[in-house]
C-alpha cells in the first residue's frame, strides 16, 4: 500500500474491500453494507485499479482474496477500527447497529454445545452480525489470525507468541464412553476391563493435541487400538455399533449420550485436566466490536459449563508474554 497515493484513496472503498474479502462474496457484501451489487462491483473495479491488483479471483463459492488482499486486508482492519473509534467517539457498540462478519475456529465438538445460544444472542441483539466457523486441527490458526484472516479460535492449549492473547474459558476433562449393555464392562469401567477391550481413537496427529496418550504412557497402559478416525463425531457412532471403547470430552459426551445408546464410564486411571483457550490478535484487544464478540462467547461459556470449573481469570485480558499468571493446561 506504500505505493499508493493515499489522497486518491476513498475510504468506503477500504470498508468494501474489507467486507468482501470477509463474506467471501460480493452479493453477501453487498448486503452486509446496505448496497446494491451493482455499487460493489463498481467499488471493487475502482479499487483493482488504485492498487493494479485483480484483489479477488472468482471461485466456486464466491470469491478468493489474492496475495495482495491477504497483505491488505490486516492494515486495513486495523485502520478501520481505528477511524470507527475515533468517529464513533467511544468505546461502546451498539449490536442492534453492528454490520460484520466474524470468522471463528471451532472445535468441532464445542460448536454443537456453544454456537447454538450465541446464535440466539445474534438473532435477537445483533442482527447484521455473521459467524464463518472454521474447522479442522489442521489449520494454522496462529497465522491466520496474525494475517488478520481469523477472528477468534478455541484450542486446547495456550499459544505462547507475540501480538497474540490467549485465555481460558473452561477445563476440559476426558471421559469413556461404550454402547449400552457392552458384554465386556460391568457397572464400571476398571483397569484390567480398560486392557482387554479394543479402543477407537484419532489419528495420531489428533491425538498429538491431548495428554491422554502420555498419560496412559505413565500408567503403562497402552491401547489395543482397532480403529482410528479423523472426527471425534465419528466415535460415538462407530462405540454405539460395536464392542470398541472410546475416549472424548466430559462435554462432549454429555451431549452425544442424549441421541446415541452409549454409556458414560469413568476413566480408571488418571488423565490430565486441560483447558479450553479463547485466543486472539492484541491488535483487536481495544476494538469494541471484537470485544462485544468475546463477551458473547464467554458469558455463552459460562452458562453451558457452569460445572465444568471455568477458571476465575477467564475473561481477563492475558497477552502471550503474561501466559504465565493464566492456569495452564497441566503437562507431562
Amino acid at each position: 500500500m506504500a505505493s499508493v497515493n493515499l489522497k486518491g484513496v476513498d475510504l468506503n472503498l477500504l470498508v468494501v474491500f474489507e467486507a468482501i474479502y470477509s463474506t467471501g462474496n460480493i452479493s453477501a457484501a453487498a448486503t452486509q453494507l446496505a448496497m446494491s451489487q451493482p455499487a460493489v462491483s463498481n467499488a471493487l473495479a475502482r479499487l483493482r485499479d488504485l492498487f493494479g491488483d485483480p484483489l479477488f479471483a472468482r471461485a466456486r463459492r464466491g470469491v478468493e482474496a489474492t496475495s495482495k488482499a491477504k497483505q491488505m486486508i490486516g492494515p486495513v482492519r486495523e485502520a478501520l477500527v481505528l477511524i470507527r473509534r475515533q468517529l464513533e467517539g467511544g468505546e461502546r457498540v451498539d449490536p442492534a447497529t453492528l454490520r460484520r462478519r466474524f470468522r471463528i475456529l471451532m472445535i468441532d465438538t464445542l460448536e454443537p454445545l456453544l454456537s447454538p445460544p450465541l446464535i440466539r444472542t445474534i438473532i435477537e441483539q445483533a442482527p447484521g452480525v455473521s459467524i464463518e466457523s472454521i474447522s479442522g486441527y489442521r489449520v494454522d490458526f496462529v497465522n491466520a489470525i496474525l494475517t488478520g484472516t481469523l477472528d477468534l479460535a478455541f484450542y486446547v492449549f495456550p499459544v505462547n507468541a507475540a501480538d497474540i492473547v490467549t485465555v481460558p474459558v473452561c477445563a476440559v476433562d476426558a471421559v469413556f464412553i461404550a454402547r449400552r449393555g457392552h458384554p465386556g464392562i460391568g457397572n464400571r469401567l476398571d483397569i484390567e476391563t480398560f486392557k482387554s477391550l479394543r479402543h477407537i481413537v484419532l489419528v495420531p496427529e489428533m491425538r498429538a493435541h491431548t495428554h491422554i496418550d502420555k498419560d496412559l504412557a505413565a500408567h503403562e497402559l497402552p491401547r489395543n487400538i482397532a480403529y482410528m478416525v479423523n472426527r471425534l463425531w465419528s466415535v460415538p457412532p462407530l462405540v454405539e455399533r460395536s464392542d470398541l471403547l472410546g475416549i472424548v470430552p466430559r462435554h462432549f459426551a454429555e451431549e452425544v449420550a442424549r441421541n446415541f445408546d452409549i454409556v458414560i464410564h469413568e476413566p480408571p486411571m488418571k488423565i490430565s485436566e486441560q483447558y479450553l483457550y479463547m485466543i486472539w490478535h492484541a491488535k483487536n484487544e481495544h476494538d469494541p466490536e471484537h470485544r462485544w464478540l468475546r463477551e458473547q462467547m464467554l458469558q455463552t461459556a459460562r452458562a453451558v459449563f457452569p460445572q465444568h470449573g471455568l477458571p476465575a481469570a477467564a475473561g481477563s485480558k492475558t497477552p502471550a508474554k503474561r501466559a504465565a499468571l493464566q492456569p495452564a493446561a497441566p503437562r507431562r
